[in-house]
């Protein structure tokens, strides 16, 4: 059974149309709908209901293509694989961060990694959780390193679960909150909260701690971490981070930590989550742990 024919299923399942199909393929429509049938010959099954509006999968072809997409993925990462094992170490790696490893962690991380294993190709994605799994699940990223605990576990995924990082909100030095020693919630929500996204549930779950909704208070949602910085240091919005991710802002005095006296303890338990049926090729095991090592150097 030739690959092609079945990233032309998935393609055709994805679209649902021959004709958008035919030209995500680079085909023309003829030899695209000649490869599903023969495909559905190979196979001697019905995979597509074809209808006026659209093609759809068939309960069999719905089999097919969950072992089609696991086919298709685990040969990439054998062949990533045989490249490494040759010597040769070419190929190429994607994977995602959450807003709050990317800052501290990717300059040195990607420096490293480059040095270690020059021909092998690099692609990072910086986003919330949620968006990170969806890439994750499209098969766009190996894997993701984020503060998982707001998503909602499915059986199709695993967590490898790192340190936690107490989390609080930080604000610049001269800032109108820190005219006193402590401060309350009430006082830090009539200013702008800095924040990179973070999964729905978890933030529900926060807020619902002090009896608060998503509509009383104004955010600024930025996921890359040096314009949060940048935009604390210059203006009046409280940024919610980890001592982890500031540590040398708060070491130069640039950034101070805020002490709420009724907002409850606050930290984040960051994870690197994989798909659970999807071949793990050797690059993607070296640059997962070399992310450990460093997080756990920090």
């Amino acid at each position: 059974m030739e690959p092609k024919k079945l990233r032309h299923m998935l393609a055709l399942a994805a679209e649902g149309s021959f004709a958008r199909a035919a030209e995500r393929s680079h085909l023309s429509q003829s030899a695209f709908s000649r490869s599903i049938q023969a495909l559905e010959k190979e196979l001697d099954l019905v995979l597509f209901e074809r209808t006026s509006k659209a093609v759809l999968l068939t309960s069999a072809g719905r089999v097919v293509a969950r072992h089609a997409q696991n086919l298709l993925s685990d040969t990439r990462a054998f062949m990533r694989d045989v490249d490494l094992l040759k010597g040769g170490e070419y190929g190429e790696i994607s994977f995602g961060l959450s807003s709050f490893p990317s800052g501290i962690l990717l300059p040195s991380l990607l420096t490293q990694f480059m040095e270690a294993h020059p021909k092998i190709s690099v692609r990072t994605y910086v986003a919330g959780a949620d968006q990170l799994l969806r890439q994750l699940q499209a098969e766009q990223i190996d894997f993701f390193l984020a503060d998982v605990r707001g998503l909602r576990q499915q059986a199709d995924f695993t967590t490898r679960w790192l340190d936690k990082e107490d989390a609080g909100f930080f604000v610049r030095p001269d800032h109108p909150l820190c005219a006193g020693a402590t401060t309350t919630v009430s006082a830090l929500l009539q200013y702008h909260l800095a924040l990179p996204s973070i999964p729905t549930m978890l933030e529900e779950r926060a807020w619902n701690k002090l009896g608060l909704n998503a509509q009383e208070y104004v955010k600024l949602i930025c996921d890359d971490v040096t314009i949060l910085k940048r935009i604390t240091q210059s203006s009046n919005a409280c940024l919610f981070s980890t001592n982890f991710v500031l540590r040398e802002e708060l070491e130069r005095g640039q950034l101070l930590a805020l002490h709420v006296e009724d907002l409850p303890a606050m930290n984040v338990h960051f994870g690197i989550v994989r798909m659970r049926a999807r071949s793990i090729a050797l690059v993607s095991n070296l640059l997962e742990q070399m992310i450990v090592d460093k997080m756990m150097s920090l």
